[in-house]
This record gives C-alpha cells, sequence and structure tokens, in this order.
C-alpha cells in the first residue's frame, strides 16, 4: 500500500526518532545491507544516518556515494506492526565533525502488515519478571501497563529514568490480574523489541504458542473480544 509523504498526518515518520536502527540496503555497484543509526531528518528535505561504526576510510567508498540509490527499511513497532520501506538516493556524505549520510526525503513510501492478528489498544496493568515464580513484592519486577494485545502479543510501555538500557531480547513471564478472582495469570512470554519514546520505554512481547487456552480465558474476563 503507497501513501503520499504529503499528508500532514501521516504517521510512519513520526516513528522515526533518533537513535532508532534503519535497515539499508543496496544492490549497485554490489549487493550491500547496513543497520544504521538514525540522527535526524528535515522534512521534506533529506533523513541523516550515522556512516557504518568502526569503518576505516576507504571502506565503502563505492556503495556509500553520492547519488547511489538504496532501499530503506523500518518496523513500525505499534498496534499496527508494520514494515515501512522507501527508495532513495544519496545525497552527500560528510566527514566532519562526524561522518554522516544524508539520504534524499522519499516521495512516496510502501507498507506491509507484519501481524496476522489485530491488536487491541487496552490499559491493563501488568507486571514482567525473568522467573515464573509469583512474588508480589519482588524488586526484579517491572510494572508497567499492556496499552495493546492480541492473543499472540502484546506492547508492554514502562516508565523509565534517563540511562535505562532496552531489554534484551529473551524469555520473560508477564503477569496480568485476573478481574475474576484477583489472582496472577502467569504467561510464558519472549521479549521481541524495544522503542523508547521520552520517558517511556514500549516493550514488544510475543506469547508462547503453549499459553492459548490460558491467554483465551483472559481476553474474555476482559471483555476483549478479538478474531
Amino acid at each position: 500500500m503507497a501513501k503520499n509523504l504529503s499528508d500532514k498526518n501521516n504517521k510512519f515518520f513520526l516513528d522515526l526518532l533518533p537513535g532508532k536502527l534503519i535497515d539499508i540496503q543496496f544492490n549497485n555497484p554490489i549487493k550491500m545491507r547496513f543497520k544504521l543509526t538514525l540522527v535526524g531528518y528535515d522534512v521534506g528535505k533529506y533523513l541523516i544516518l550515522k556512516y557504518p561504526p568502526q569503518s576505516g576510510k576507504s571502506d565503502y567508498i563505492d556503495v556509500l556515494a553520492e547519488g547511489n540509490v538504496a532501499i530503506v527499511r523500518y518496523i513500525v513497532e505499534d498496534d499496527r506492526g508494520e514494515c515501512v520501506a522507501f527508495s532513495t538516493t544519496i545525497l552527500a556524505i560528510s566527514f566532519r565533525p562526524e561522518r554522516l549520510i544524508y539520504l534524499a526525503y522519499p516521495k512516496n513510501i510502501e507498507s506491509r502488515q507484519l501481524r496476522e492478528t489485530s491488536r487491541l489498544k487496552t490499559h491493563i496493568p501488568a507486571k514482567i519478571s525473568l522467573t515464573k515464580n509469583y512474588v508480589p513484592e519482588s524488586k526484579n519486577l517491572l510494572h508497567g501497563l499492556i496499552i495493546d494485545i492480541s492473543p499472540s502479543g502484546c506492547r508492554f510501555s514502562i516508565h523509565v529514568s534517563s540511562g535505562f538500557l532496552a531489554l534484551k531480547r529473551r524469555q520473560v513471564f508477564v503477569q496480568i490480574i485476573s478481574p475474576l478472582d484477583s489472582k496472577p495469570v502467569i504467561i510464558s512470554s519472549f521479549i521481541r523489541n524495544n522503542q523508547m519514546k521520552d520517558n517511556k520505554l514500549n516493550v514488544g512481547i510475543q506469547f508462547s504458542p503453549d499459553e492459548k487456552l490460558k491467554l483465551h480465558e483472559l481476553l474474555n474476563a476482559y471483555s476483549i473480544d478479538i478474531d
């Protein structure tokens, strides 16, 4: 699905915050792919990416050159769960005070939905722990809110202080209090990604396939109907 970036309500570029990793692919003169950090952008003019880290002065000079065409991809990780892609060209390479890549601002973008099931926006208090055992006052618990959910996963939002590091991709256990009996329902899960926005860390979580029955009962208890 193509979208025109002249639309002021376009949401995709709102997810392009400084520090986000961008996948950039070149097919000429040779095939090469990088994951580079976004520095920023000027709407309608250009995007700025950091040069590949730990590269020498002559590394990639044939690929990262003015005029070369590239495909940019990144993930919009919210209730949409979409992969965004667009074609661009390198406008310039700067070397001082830091090596940066300037890309032409795209005229059109393409998006593809990644999730098989849609997520419903919610506001459910929950906790994340590294162990399955339920200890209400444990210091190892992360307290936050589930801001969207589906039978296959959710997005967990946490208020964090400056300097907080992202959560690693690993197995965790999501603890949600059932509205039926006020007892904790513990769901085996896996952290897929993190996205920092201001002082909030949004964590993309995938539920274990073995938890389908438990999740079905929990969603019913919260009157959440997702096909």
